[in-house]
């Protein structure tokens, strides 16, 4: 059974955007939203506005949304949130949003299965102060890349069909950066590049069928032919997503259990 679903990158608080996203989404006749990290789940009065004004605007139009929690986020919330029964953490008064906990795998309403590894490193980390606007716990760690494999061979899926990740794994031909900033220091592009490896790794255990990510805030699609753990060949598409105010930040994609993702429409403007 196929099915639409609406895919999101980047909104990092912007209620303005994100609720035109929304808007958009419900005027599609969306009703399942996907977000690949970077959210919004910020501290403070200006992260509550946001959470509260997005779930208003979703319980209006009957929408839910899962979200992958990125690397510009508040770990010190997401810490104190509860598992509900399908394994989602949630919030008590948002109850239309569910976020992933890292490694999450789950059948979705299609019956697609679909697996979820957020966190990434930040790039500017030595310009930020921990507990105030970066948390030590964006790291993607080895033990998040082990429960996902463990979560999926639990599941005995031979693949995922959709792989939600905010970050790209390693080795991506479009991803790059131009310039190179001061503070972007030796240090901080190796615990980077290290968490992209490991994805990249758990990706090679999990085979997905397509992979879509944000991070990188650039709308493009790729095409990749790994090798499995196991050394056979696999290949998986890729859909990188843009950050808030560009286009290619949200599409609406058709879910193909078996198969991964279908056709794919940018939601404009």
């Amino acid at each position: 059974m196929t099915g639409r679903v609406g895919l999101a990158g980047d909104w990092h608080g912007n209620v303005s955007w994100a609720m035109s996203r929304i808007r958009l989404f419900a005027a599609q006749g969306i009703s399942t939203i996907y977000h690949v990290g970077d959210f919004g789940l910020w501290p403070g009065a200006t992260g509550e506005y946001f959470l509260k004004t997005l779930h208003r605007a979703c319980v209006d139009r009957d929408l839910e949304m899962f979200i992958v929690l990125g690397n510009h986020e508040d770990y010190h919330r997401a810490a104190a949130m509860q598992l509900d029964e399908q394994g989602w953490l949630c919030l008590e008064s948002y109850p239309r949003f569910h976020f992933a906990p890292r490694g999450h795998a789950w059948i979705d309403a299609h019956g697609a299965r679909f697996a979820a590894l957020g966190g990434a490193g930040s790039i500017d980390r030595n310009t930020r102060r921990i507990g105030v606007d970066w948390w030590p716990q964006e790291e993607l760690t080895q033990f998040d890349c082990d429960r996902l494999v463990a979560n999926v061979r639990s599941q005995q899926w031979a693949r995922v069909d959709v792989m939600l990740t905010h970050d790209a794994p390693a080795g991506l031909r479009r991803l790059g950066m131009t310039a190179r900033p001061a503070w972007f220091t030796p240090e901080i592009e190796d615990y980077c590049a290290i968490q992209r490896t490991r994805l990249r790794h758990a990706m090679d255990e999990v085979l997905p069928r397509w992979l879509a990510h944000g991070h990188w805030h650039d709308y493009f699609r790729d095409n990749w032919d790994g090798l499995s753990a196991s050394g056979t060949d696999y290949h998986c598409e890729v859909l990188g997503l843009a950050a808030d105010g560009m286009r290619g930040n949200a599409v609406i994609a058709e879910v193909c259990p078996g198969f991964g993702l279908g056709e794919i429409t940018e939601l404009l403007p």
